[in-house]
């Protein structure tokens, strides 16, 4: 079991901002988005030429080509993100779920991708927990590993609201950490994105080390989060909106998540 855990990029692309402008867009587009992305590969990530890459940068990329629509995007960890479209210094997030928070501040796009959460244990002992829900798991002593300020699915939502789930949260800092404590049997499991969770696990080197538990957490829709409070033009979000329809009817979108893997 290989046990080194490296500096992630993230903790690299925290110290500067990346500011990838597309080629302009036509006068009479006036069309311009700044738009924030974070690291959670392989949906957004460094890629080997220093820019961001991942499914949701080409998927938005290729919707602004369509549009047309230059594109500046900008770094920021998932919280900070949400704050500059709050306060209107960011355009947009890209690769968001929909609550009803956000709501109050943001206006989302049609859905860009699907996705699914999971619970990740350790290798062999899915058998061990022999759960069916969450609400199953909330009833035995199970150490769950919880980012803070996560949203994993409604039943989560619910479960956390009520106070049944206060005896097995475990707070974790991120998706690596918990990774990590998963490995040194200081909690059971934890939740987080499929595809994000494999390709931590196969950059970590324990892609042999853990399990997906067959339980259902939920299937999610991800989307582009644009801000209220930015004042952008609706006739740029219609157009967004028609470009990722468009996308979807032709079979865009599945062809890029497919270059990703299964």
């Amino acid at each position: 079991m290989n046990m080194s855990i490296r500096p992630t990029l993230a903790a690299i692309a925290a110290l500067f901002v990346f500011l990838v402008a597309l080629p302009a867009a036509s006068a009479d587009t006036a069309c311009h988005l700044r738009i924030v992305w974070t690291e959670l590969p392989p949906y957004q990530t460094v890629g080997a030429d220093g820019k961001p890459s991942g499914i949701d940068i080409e998927l938005v990329t290729e919707a602004s080509r369509r549009m047309p629509c230059a594109i500046d995007w900008e770094f920021a960890p998932r919280p900070r993100a949400l704050l500059l479209v709050q306060e209107g210094k960011a355009d947009a997030v890209v690769g968001v779920g929909r609550t009803v928070e956000r709501e109050a501040f943001g206006i989302f796009s049609q859905p860009i991708r699907e996705g699914r959460n999971v619970l990740i244990v350790r290798k062999g002992y899915a058998a061990k927990f022999p759960y069916q829900n969450l609400t199953a798991l909330a009833a035995s002593p199970f150490r769950l590993g919880v980012v803070s300020g996560s949203r994993y699915s409604q039943e989560f939502e619910d479960l956390t609201r009520s106070g049944a789930l206060a005896d097995n949260i475990i707070p974790v800092q991120n998706g690596e950490s918990a990774m990590a404590m998963l490995m040194r049997d200081r909690i059971d499991g934890f939740i987080d994105g499929y595809r994000i969770a494999l390709n931590r696990a196969a950059q970590l080197g324990l892609a042999d080390d853990i399990d997906v538990h067959p339980m259902f957490v939920n299937e999610h829709k991800a989307f582009a989060l644009f801000s209220q409070a930015a004042n952008i033009d609706p006739a740029i979000i219609t157009r967004f909106n028609a470009v990722i329809m468009g996308m979807e009817a032709d079979g865009t979108i599945t062809r890029i998540i497919s270059n990703y893997g299964s």
